[in-house]
């Protein structure tokens, strides 16, 4: 993405590597060399005397330099930030820098804590988010909508691993999932511990986020079953938070239209959809897929479809608001569920409308056979359930979200039926 802008503006590009202080001066100098001719040739003896140097060469005009993987110079020169704070401020040929990094710990530590040499110097500041899943059937040359919502369910919007997808043309998701992810020499198959590793996760939050990946969600059982204090995960489970690794879960509050702030109701989930693929389906079977154990594959494959379903809930949440439903401005959903010990209770998409007059209570489904009699059921179970506490005077609507309903009507026994589809939209 930088280096698209940098040819609207002219600017240069420079991506830092790992080593010394010493050896990463001399290859950002040579980098340099097309743009600075001569740089290249000398040997600076300190980031202050290089940046020095580079801002009295430097082109006039706003010439931009992008400075990618800006924490690899970081780690063994813990000063740099503060020589490029110095040279920020005191030259009058400033030279507008772009730094950027992988490691969003790391960049916010940087840049983001009020602590940092860097911190409220920066005129912009993006944090990119993964693509929306209403990208990837078209983006990855899939089928249907039913195998967008598989593929989005296996490699969420991480932009590389649709590039790996496509690369290697593989005709379908499980196709794709058996090559990079299950087989042992599949370049995701050890992903989880390379985010983790760039990400710098203390040994706690490893543990926390593998705990949590793999269904232990509650703090209080997450703190028995690593032997702590539970006051001991606050800063771990803020920290997975903060980085997009965890997420926290609580209940639909329905007057707030919202979930509810705080409570012991909460629990944790991973955020990203791979990396819940990874520790839901690959890490409990990891022994036997490295082995080669075909009982192991068959397992992790299993494993898939709960994953699907899940994340076919979340994308449901996710997407209710945009699908204007009788034409109302709905809030953003949530899930309501009353304690962990009542069964029946739960809907899987909770939402009021902005007027605070309507309510949606809906269910999630994953299958690719949909019936009319497992519909029916279905809704026979969902009106049989008890309502959770609603404001007075709202009008409740039901909703059903299977893959597809095309050989079923939009509406059974007053449910509405919505598919991947409609979810997804355009």
């Amino acid at each position: 993405m930088l280096r698209r802008w940098l040819q609207n503006v002219d600017g240069w590009y420079v991506q830092a590597t790992e080593g010394t202080p010493a050896s990463q001066r001399a290859a950002l100098a040579d980098d340099l060399q097309p743009l600075l001719p001569g740089f290249g040739d000398a040997t600076y003896p300190s980031w202050r005397a290089l940046f020095a140097a580079l801002t009295r060469q430097w082109p006039s005009g706003k010439r931009p330099l992008v400075l990618d993987e800006f924490p690899y110079w970081v780690l063994p020169a813990p000063e740099l930030p503060s020589v490029l704070q110095a040279m920020l401020e005191a030259s009058d040929r400033r030279v507008p820098v772009v730094l950027c990094g992988s490691s969003q710990r790391m960049m916010q530590g940087l840049v983001l804590g009020s602590a940092a040499p860097l911190f409220g110097r920066a005129q912009l500041s993006l944090r990119l988010a993964p693509l929306p899943a209403t990208e990837i059937q078209g983006a990855l040359g899939l089928p249907d909508a039913i195998s967008a919502v598989e593929g989005w369910a296996a490699f969420g919007g991480v932009p590389r691993y649709w590039e790996l997808f496509c690369e290697g043309r593989y005709s379908t998701v499980a196709d794709a999932i058996d090559r990079l992810v299950l087989s042992p020499h599949g370049v995701l198959h050890e992903e989880a511990d390379r985010v983790l590793r760039d990400e710098e996760a203390a040994s706690l939050e490893r543990a926390v986020c593998e705990l949590v990946g793999r269904g232990v969600r509650r703090s209080s059982e997450l703190a028995g079953r690593l032997a702590v204090k539970e006051t001991t995960l606050a800063k771990p489970l803020r920290h997975l938070v903060e980085l997009g690794l965890v997420e926290r879960q609580a209940p639909y509050d329905f007057s707030r239209g919202r979930p509810e702030v705080g409570g012991r109701r909460s629990f944790y989930r991973v955020a990203d959809p791979f990396l819940a693929l990874w520790y839901s389906c690959v890490r409990p079977h990891l022994s036997g897929l490295n082995l080669g154990v075909s009982a192991a594959r068959g397992d992790a494959r299993k494993a898939l479809r709960h994953h699907a379903a899940a994340m076919w809930e979340e994308l449901c949440r996710l997407h209710w608001h945009r699908l204007g439903h009788l034409d109302l401005e709905w809030e953003p959903a949530g899930r309501h569920w009353v304690s962990r010990e009542t069964t029946g209770a739960e809907w899987d998409v909770a939402s009021v409308s902005a007027d605070r007059r309507h309510v949606l209570l809906g269910e999630c489904k994953w299958s690719r056979e949909v019936s009319r009699a497992k519909v029916e059921a279905i809704v026979r179970t969902m009106k049989q359930r008890a309502l959770p506490p609603l404001p007075e005077g709202v009008q409740v609507h039901w909703g059903l979200f299977v893959p597809s309903h095309e050989s079923l009507p939009r509406e059974v026994e007053g449910v509405t039926l919505f598919d991947a589809a409609a979810v997804l939209g355009r």
